[in-house]
């Protein structure tokens, strides 16, 4: 039952060239007289000139929408004209209209019975409407759903009418209406199977009985066997039993039981067909489960291996970034230099406190303390954007920088702008973006002078004396642009005086930009304020107390950004 694609063009084609044949025997039957042609045998009704030419024209149709689909008007064409004529035949029948059709074709027809040969059966004209308008439909891309529809309800009457002839008791033979003759029959079952074909087999009616489901399986092996079953009894109960003398129970006991084995026999081969594809599919199932099994080991021992890899990779990194951390920790100040630089640390003018809190492994914050003559000292603060290694590795290259450009100017503003200078210079070549705030201050014992320079970097703190407010070290109020993002950038140096007992705080944006538990945010007012509160502490306790009430705020020992803390406390001047 199963159509594939080269026997959906080829049966189809042989159907259409079968009901052509038939419709040309027809009307050679009608012209030469030899009328075997017409009827097939001599005691049935020959078909009529009018339904052979119909037939011929759907045949026609056929052939053309299936060799030639882009000519499909002229398959629209033919139907039409054959819709026109079953119209016009059903018309006489039921309203007594003559129109003079089959006269064309025969003037003066015989008998058959109580009716005239040579004209079109009331049932051939209502099912050349269903043929015709499968037909139409078939050459429509739209509407070719229909095509299977319509060429089914051709078939079945093809079918009934067939039965009839079948058990020696064709329809409406002995009436007073037209019956259907044998031939045009076998021309309508052939063009109805030609349309369903044709239709395909994602349409109705094919498609219940197309592809591998159970339900297809079991209409395909079903549904013929039934049809041929059910025939068979009716031949031999209508029939072979009026020919022979049997006795009826007898035959009926016979048939029953033939009935009954061809069922077993059908029931034992689908048992058999659905059996094997339960076990087939139960095999394949046993098969991919084994397999899944197999991947999902193999997958186990991959993962296992990469994770192996991954742990030893996340060591020999953490290894690595500990290596770093402590690099990096030991290029910080371990020693503050004293001023001047011959003196002990108690003798000294200037003393210095840090504190230093990164948040992961290695910080983006950095600060240098180092002497800028006899009777000066630098102190350069910065934060890198971001944290991590990357942040780490810049701020490696500002301190170079520094150190480099210390050497040639003591002036913090042309240092910030010849260290921006060199910096966005080298971040242009390696193509990244990258910048850092940076305040570099030089306390000055002889002259007893605070000099600064700001790149975009929150300001310094001046306490002086120990006695608030605390005085930002600001410019004019202008901070200078963060460094290397505009490479012609340059500073400007301020200066402020300072005496004995002076205190400066540098420090970065990490130590004041945290957030409580409900989300509010530590301001610097809040922050200005807090330090306002503990400018009479010595210095120890003044950044111990600082960092508590920062910590009280939070609610937590640490901080979110990188925090590095510098304090200068001036002991004497010159």
């Amino acid at each position: 039952m199963e159509i594939s694609r080269s026997s959906s063009r080829f049966l189809p084609l042989v159907c259409a060239s079968l009901a052509i044949l038939l419709g040309l025997l027809t009307l050679a039957g009608w012209t030469t007289g030899f009328s075997i042609l017409a009827s097939v045998r001599a005691k049935y009704i020959p078909m009529a000139p009018s339904t052979a030419l119909c037939f011929s024209l759907i045949g026609v149709g056929l052939i053309q929408q299936l060799t030639i689909p882009v000519l499909r008007r002229g398959a629209w064409l033919l139907s039409v004209i054959v819709l026109v004529v079953a119209c016009a035949k059903l018309a006489e029948f039921l309203g007594g209209i003559n129109f003079g059709i089959d006269a064309w074709f025969v003037r003066n027809p015989g008998r058959f019975g109580a009716v005239p040969t040579g004209r079109m059966s009331p049932i051939t004209a209502a099912n050349f409407i269903f043929t015709a308008a499968g037909l139409f439909v078939l050459a429509h891309p739209c509407l070719q759903k229909w095509a299977g529809v319509f060429g089914a309800v051709a078939t079945a009457v093809a079918a009934i009418v067939l039965t009839g002839y079948c058990y020696g008791t064709p329809l409406l033979y002995g009436g007073m209406v037209i019956p259907v003759a044998f031939s045009t029959a076998c021309a309508f079952l052939l063009c109805g199977a030609a349309i369903v074909i044709a239709a395909g087999a994602e349409q109705w009616p094919l498609r219940m009985f197309h592809g591998d489901s159970t339900r297809a399986l079991l209409l395909r092996t079903f549904v013929p066997l039934i049809v041929a079953a059910s025939l068979i009894n009716g031949y031999i109960n209508t029939t072979l039993l009026q020919h022979w003398r049997a006795n009826p129970a007898l035959v009926a006991a016979l048939c029953a039981v033939a009935f009954a084995g061809l069922i077993g026999w059908i029931i034992s081969g689908l048992s058999m067909a659905i059996g094997g594809r339960i076990d087939r599919a139960e095999e394949a199932r046993n098969l991919a489960q084994a397999e899944l099994r197999a991947l999902n080991a193999e997958l186990e021992i991959r993962v296992q291996e990469r994770t192996r890899e991954l742990r030893q990779k996340n060591q020999q990194i953490a290894e690595q970034l500990r290596m770093a951390r402590e690099l990096q920790l030991a290029l910080l100040p371990q020693q503050f230099p004293t001023v001047p630089a011959d003196v002990s640390d108690d003798e000294s003018a200037l003393r210095f406190l840090s504190l230093y809190f990164p948040t992961g492994d290695v910080s983006g914050d950095f600060f240098s303390v180092f002497s800028v003559g006899e009777k000066a000292a630098g102190v350069f603060i910065c934060d890198v954007m971001g944290h991590g290694v990357r942040s780490a590795l810049i701020t490696s290259m500002i301190r170079a920088l520094v150190e480099e450009e210390a050497q040639v100017t003591s002036d913090p503003g042309e240092l910030l702008t010849r260290v921006n200078h060199a910096l966005a210079e080298i971040l242009k070549q390696a193509h990244t973006t990258m910048f850092a705030t940076c305040f570099y201050l030089v306390a000055d014992v002889n002259n007893a002078q605070l000099r600064f320079a700001n790149a975009g970097h929150p300001c310094a703190l001046h306490i002086r004396q120990r006695s608030a407010p605390a005085e930002k070290l600001e410019s004019d109020g202008r901070v200078g642009p963060a460094m290397g993002i505009f490479p012609s950038a340059r500073y400007q140096t301020a200066a402020r005086s300072m005496a004995t007992g002076d205190l400066i705080m540098l420090f970065t944006d990490g130590l004041f930009e945290v957030e409580g538990p409900d989300g509010d945010s530590f301001s610097q007012q809040q922050f200005h304020a807090t330090v306002n509160r503990h400018v009479a502490s010595p210095p120890e306790e003044f950044f111990t107390r600082v960092l508590e009430e920062i910590r009280k705020f939070s609610k937590r020992e640490t901080f979110d950004d990188d925090v590095c803390v510098v304090g200068v406390e001036v002991r004497r001047t010159d």
